[in-house]
């Protein structure tokens, strides 16, 4: 099982770790990777009122990284922003328009039928859409943009990533089940039945979620041929106002199949009682 979905995230929220950061003056018009105008996105900061949010930093290559012709990114950091998740909505609804003609893709490149949700206090969504720029060789690109927020930042990363964007990852139906098969759950519904698991089946401690925070990534991935949702849980420190990392789920589109990502990479059935 590859990580992407993860790195992707903390990608955008980490600061500066290869990356040489720099804040620029003004409000952007578009990001831009440099190599082609036509790949250029327009920016978060063309929609923003007055004072809704600052952009507070960019990362940006370095000029080693660009030389050695290692992946390409540009990552916007803003604060200071009233509701990041609302912001988000509103910024990915206009890359979705006509005008910009992204369309939501999952960590593998595979384009996502649903719609993507943000009524949740930390996310991420990817979105994509053929590149005019092309690699060395004349090959396709995708030029990926992935918004990501948390309760009080939002982050945009742009990219240019090499292949080309794939039929959705269809739901594997089992050889006896019925035609009349129902419909994956959606984001809502699958955090709310996480959220109403006893911890113990999850191997946590405490007598109910509500000290846990469950956040569900955007998306399908296959497990063992099942299609199943990424979800991670953090435990609420109060006392540092933080998120503690407990693990990583996967919960079955029909929410019957619970598995754990162990600390070696394995993947593992859980039961639920």
């Amino acid at each position: 099982m590859k990580k992407r979905t993860k790195i992707l995230l903390l990608a955008l929220m980490a600061l500066c770790l290869l990356t040489a950061c720099k804040k620029e003056e003004g409000p952007l018009e578009a990001y831009n990777l440099g190599e082609s105008e036509e790949d250029s996105v327009v920016a978060l900061d063309s929609i923003l009122d007055e004072g809704e949010a600052m952009l507070y930093s960019i990362d940006a290559p370095t000029d080693q990284a660009i030389a050695e012709k290692l992946d390409i990114s540009h990552t916007y950091h803003y604060r200071q922003m009233e509701d990041p998740a609302a912001l988000a909505d509103r910024y990915i609804k206009i890359l979705m328009g006509s005008e910009q003609g992204f369309v939501t893709i999952d960590s593998e490149n595979h384009k996502v039928l649903e719609e993507p949700e943000t009524d949740v206090l930390a996310g991420s969504v990817i979105l994509g859409k053929v590149a005019a720029a092309t690699t060395e060789d004349g090959g396709s690109r995708i030029l990926r943009v992935v918004v990501g927020w948390s309760e009080y930042a939002l982050a945009v990363q742009v990219a240019y990533v090499d292949g080309r964007i794939l039929s959705p990852v269809q739901p594997e139906k089992p050889a006896d089940e019925p035609e009349e098969e129902s419909q994956p759950h959606a984001m809502t519904e699958q955090k709310e039945f996480f959220e109403n698991l006893n911890p113990s089946v999850l191997g946590l401690e405490g007598d109910d979620m509500h000290d846990y925070k469950v956040y569900p990534q955007q998306g399908w991935v296959l497990v063992d041929g099942i299609s199943c949702r990424e979800m991670n849980v953090y435990l609420q420190d109060v006392r540092t106002a933080t998120n503690v990392y407990k693990g990583t789920y996967y919960l079955s589109s029909d929410m019957t199949k619970i598995f754990q990502k162990t600390e070696d990479g394995q993947i593992v059935p859980l039961t639920i009682e």
